[in-house]
């Protein structure tokens, strides 16, 4: 078993529960938290549980899948380090998602009675979670407002950004994480035949290379054309701040 992090000799810049307490506090946590190792394609959350708590991602890669019925999972975020996990379950008796380790993910948990304690005696992290919120719902709504008007082509290349924004490019210009091309079609809200056809076009135009279950992403200025043209005037500069440019690490 991987040896644990601990808090003071963590190596993330990003994270939440670091940026937003004092020191005191910290330790508080460090002492308070569970910490597990979740190997690729293992469930961090399923959908349907009871809520006790919420993730923080010390390292990995996430995806955050809602099961939409008959089995099927759509994509609604991708996660990586610094980022939260749970969150929305918060109040609830339920979880409303499932999170779904695509690399091997290092999770930090925290129990809601050590969270509850927390809330009381730090107002500044309750108002950067509160802030948190708002930004993540705005990213939603204004890819909801995108995606309704785009065709098939725009979602599929609008997949491909985000998948590249929340994780990267590696030397030679692959994902950094391999997806599968039902992963791409959920994201995109489209069929995974659909998705493979649109990504052999994408190959023929030089926009992208398909090589095993990777995918190199060749012309990015070319990517966000595709996007970019079909949203209104009135949406641009937001998208261009969540969307195109990497935004803040947790509001993704």
């Amino acid at each position: 078993m991987k040896e644990k992090i601990k808090c003071k000799t963590c190596t993330n810049l990003h994270c939440f529960i670091r940026e937003n307490l004092s020191p005191k506090w910290v330790d508080f946590v460090d002492s308070s938290k569970q910490q597990v190792w979740y190997k690729k394609g293992e469930y961090i959350i399923r959908q349907g549980l009871p809520v006790e708590g919420i993730f923080f991602i010390q390292l990995g890669k996430v995806k955050v899948v809602v099961n939409s019925g008959q089995d099927r999972e759509q994509i609604v975020r991708l996660a990586a380090d610094g980022h939260i996990l749970g969150h929305r379950g918060l109040g609830n008796d339920v979880y409303p998602i499932s999170a779904i380790a695509l690399d091997d993910s290092l999770v930090c948990f925290i129990k809601n009675d050590v969270l509850n304690k927390l809330f009381q005696e730090n107002p500044k992290l309750v108002i950067a979670l509160m802030q948190f919120y708002s930004h993540e719902l705005r990213k939603m709504e204004i890819r909801v407002m995108a995606i309704a008007q785009m065709i098939m082509r725009e979602r599929i290349a609008d997949a491909l950004l985000l998948f590249c924004e929340s994780f990267g490019l590696n030397n030679d210009k692959e994902l950094n994480v391999s997806f599968s091309r039902e992963d791409i079609a959920s994201m995109a809200a489209t069929a995974s035949e659909q998705t493979i056809r649109q990504l052999t076009e994408f190959e023929k135009e030089g926009l992208i290379a398909k090589r095993g279950r990777k995918i190199a992403l060749l012309n990015l200025d070319g990517l966000n054309k595709i996007i970019y043209k079909y949203l209104p005037y009135s949406v641009k500069e937001l998208y261009l701040l969540f969307i195109i440019v990497p935004p803040l690490q947790y509001f993704l």
